[in-house]
């Protein structure tokens, strides 16, 4: 996945970075530092283990899941890079979930070890929670999924309907991605 959005980004000209397991440790902060610093970075790609410690991406707006972890721990630590001290602005978050994939059975069990943990430590039930409304703006650092993908929304409601401004170099469908 993070190799796909890797060269979809770079197909596009959009200016990133990537970190993952392959990255070596003393490049990373350099890599940091040109997503924090440079108008031209515009997206991080980052794998959940390399990019949940140690690093702060408070240059980011827009946190964007495309896989997820069976420990809520490391989904929870990727989301903190972007909400560390500093950060001034709202960062939105969003989980991409294909229905009908192991991400239910991911999501489900997620969820079952966040409202356990949070039983244990404090008697309140956590849980990660997504938005239906992709317009949904967030002044704070929250989490809004449900309990199962299958009850979001599609991708296709996040995606802009193409009408003849497709260019040839695009795939044939119905809608543009952005």
């Amino acid at each position: 996945m993070i190799d796909s959005i890797h060269q979809f980004l770079l197909k596009k000209k959009v200016g990133c970075i990537r970190i993952d397991g392959s990255t070596p440790a003393a490049s990373r902060q350099a890599l940091v530092t040109d997503f924090q610093e440079k108008d031209s970075i515009k997206a991080a790609v980052l794998s959940i283990k390399a990019g949940g410690v140690g690093l702060t991406l408070t240059a980011a707006s827009t946190v964007i899941f495309a896989e997820l972890s069976w420990t809520p721990g490391d989904m929870i630590q990727a989301e903190d890079r972007a909400h560390r001290i500093g950060q001034v602005s709202s960062v939105n978050i969003y989980y991409l979930l294909a229905n009908d994939t192991v991400d239910d059975i991911i999501w489900d069990v997620i969820q079952s070890k966040l409202e356990n943990l949070g039983q244990m430590l404090d008697g309140h039930e956590n849980s990660l929670q997504v938005s239906i409304d992709p317009t949904q703006s967030s002044h704070a650092k929250q989490r809004k999924i449900q309990s199962s993908p299958a009850k979001q929304t599609t991708l296709d409601s996040f995606l802009k309907p193409c009408r003849n401004s497709c260019s040839d170099d695009e795939p044939k469908s119905k809608y543009q991605r952005h």
